[in-house]
């Protein structure tokens, strides 16, 4: 099963399962909230509930730093030391 865009489209390039499962939560979430029909409420909430975490899950992703990575002590000795 291929999943292969071409041109701009949003997912070029394979995602990780776990970008691709967000992805497709919060667009089922958001269509539901969305939606102009009378759905029942436990639905309606779930999708509530389901937007929210994405939204938590995005904020923290966001708000990571990417590190480095430490190659040892070889590379510590190469900072430059803090002007006092």
């Amino acid at each position: 099963m291929a999943y292969h865009c071409t041109g701009g489209c949003a997912m070029s390039g394979w995602l990780p399962w776990y970008r691709r499962l967000k992805e497709g939560l919060s667009t089922v979430a958001g269509a539901v909230l969305a939606a102009p029909l009378k759905l029942p409420p436990k639905v309606v909430a779930g999708a509530r509930y389901v937007a929210l975490v994405m939204g938590l899950l995005d904020a923290l992703e966001a708000g990571q730093p990417d590190r480095p990575p430490t190659g040892g002590e070889g590379e510590a000795g190469q900072e430059e030391p803090p002007d006092a």
